[in-house]
């Protein structure tokens, strides 16, 4: 039995929806999206925050465009009725990317439970939330699409001070697995992105220098990774060429999901 094809119109731009896009990755993802074509609808807690992406010359030459909205993922009763007004700037959407997430570092003896509550709405719950009204208005509309959310390698290692976020992460990767499982039927492709260390600037998490070097020091490839790593991989899982793939995860580590290579010869 052949897999059915999406019956949108392919003679317009694809569309695409990225959460958390005022952020390193997120941004990143946004701008190889739109030199692959693709329009761009950028969303984050505050729209001021999306302003220099707007006025970015073109990545390519036939770029796609961008428009901005805000949205407060913590919100889950108005999640529904934002993927609506995404849909509604340019008829449609084909591509939701999941790139919103929180890091805040706390021990988990010191851990509040409003900090635990915060992290899981964020990057898990809104993810949910928002992936089903998208896949909703798919279904509703004949199309196909893709989601693709971004995990982390800390989905399956376990960090110090990080409790709620491996947490979360372990179980957007089950998310992933799951809404793959039963929008399949649908054309919709639901795959992740499990990044391992980038370099980004954030004031969400802000690393020390010590345990930078720990990081890269543990993984097979020496230099850290860059928001545009990510964002390849993400082009990818909305491409031709990723076709037959769903439920699926890929690591962009540097190899840190190898093992530890800082440690001896046995």
């Amino acid at each position: 039995m052949s897999t059915p094809e999406s019956t949108r119109e392919r003679n317009e731009p694809r569309t695409a929806l990225v959460t958390g896009a005022a952020g390193g990755i997120g941004a990143a993802v946004a701008r190889r999206l739109s030199a692959d074509g693709v329009r761009v609808i950028l969303a984050d807690l505050r729209a001021d925050r999306l302003a220099p992406l707007l006025v970015e010359p073109p990545v390519a030459e036939n770029a796609g465009e961008f428009a901005a909205l805000e949205v407060d993922l913590t919100d889950r009763a108005a999640l529904p009725g934002f993927v609506d007004r995404a849909w509604d700037v340019w008829g449609g959407l084909d591509i939701l990317v999941n790139a919103a997430g929180l890091y805040p570092s706390a021990p988990l003896l010191e851990m509040r439970d409003d900090q635990w509550d915060q992290v899981m709405d964020v990057n898990l719950s809104a993810v949910f939330s928002l992936s089903r009204a998208f896949a909703r208005r798919l279904v509703d509309a004949g199309t196909g699409g893709h989601i693709v959310n971004i995990s982390s390698g800390a989905s399956s290692r376990a960090r110090r001070g990080a409790a709620h976020y491996c947490t979360s992460k372990a179980g957007l990767d089950m998310l992933t697995k799951a809404f793959a499982l039963e929008l399949a039927e649908h054309s919709i492709h639901v795959n992740a992105v499990s990044p391992g260390f980038i370099e980004v600037d954030s004031d969400i998490n802000p690393l020390g220098e010590a345990y930078v070097r720990s990081i890269r020091g543990g993984q097979p490839w020496p230099r850290a990774g860059a928001p545009t790593d990510i964002a390849g991989a993400v082009s990818f899982l909305c491409g031709p060429d990723s076709g037959w793939m769903t439920g699926a995860s890929l690591s962009v580590d540097g190899g840190a999901g190898t093992g530890n290579a800082a440690l001896p010869l046995s």
